[in-house]
């Protein structure tokens, strides 16, 4: 719960520099680069959030890194009060956060599919083209591959699940078939 407010905190006021300065998107996309360059480097992500290791050091890190990863003032300065405040921990809920919060802004909505197998192209744009209208809105979608469905599809839409796979009314119709069974002693 700490941890939620705590990213949420850190990620709003990220999000009004971003807003103020109307660089969003290039925010963003630091971010969400320096995140995952933190995640190839298991150590850096490591050495960051170390309270033992001089807030100096791991500053100058920061300064180090900007260079190669071309790191705005703005970001430098977001990442030095991370440490300052001993804070870096919380920088994939910050990047989960600023996300949702940009995404708000920006009038998208994330939409996860489901899927036995990887959706051709015309059936991506259908389905984008159907819940755009739907929602008066702009989608991106998260495509996952799960065979085990057997066919179908399962779509969560802002925590709403619509599923209709295959494997679903399967199971849906053996209840169906179970409960009349018992109903009628057959």
């Amino acid at each position: 719960m700490l941890d939620s407010k705590i990213a949420k905190r850190y990620a709003g006021a990220l999000f009004k520099i971003a807003h103020d300065l109307d660089r969003i998107e290039e925010i963003f996309e630091e971010l969400n680069g320096f995140i995952g360059f933190c995640n190839n480097e298991l150590c850096l992500k490591e050495f960051l959030s170390q309270t033992f290791i001089d807030k100096k050091e791991r500053k100058e890190v920061i300064n180090l890194l900007s260079k190669e990863l071309s790191l705005s003032r703005e970001f430098i300065s977001f990442m030095h009060i991370l440490i300052e405040n001993e804070r870096a921990r919380y920088l994939p809920k910050i990047l989960q956060e600023f996300s949702r919060l940009r995404n708000d802004f920006l009038g998208i909505v994330i939409v996860n599919v489901v899927s036995a197998k990887k959706l051709r192209d015309e059936e991506t744009v259908q389905i984008k083209n159907m819940i755009e209208k739907a929602l008066s809105k702009r989608i991106v979608i998260n495509e996952k591959v799960a065979p085990e469905i057997i066919g179908g599809y399962i779509i969560n839409v802002e925590g709403k699940l619509y599923d209709g796979s295959i494997k679903t009314r399967l199971e849906n119709f053996y209840n169906y078939l179970k409960q009349g069974a018992f109903v009628y002693g057959g």
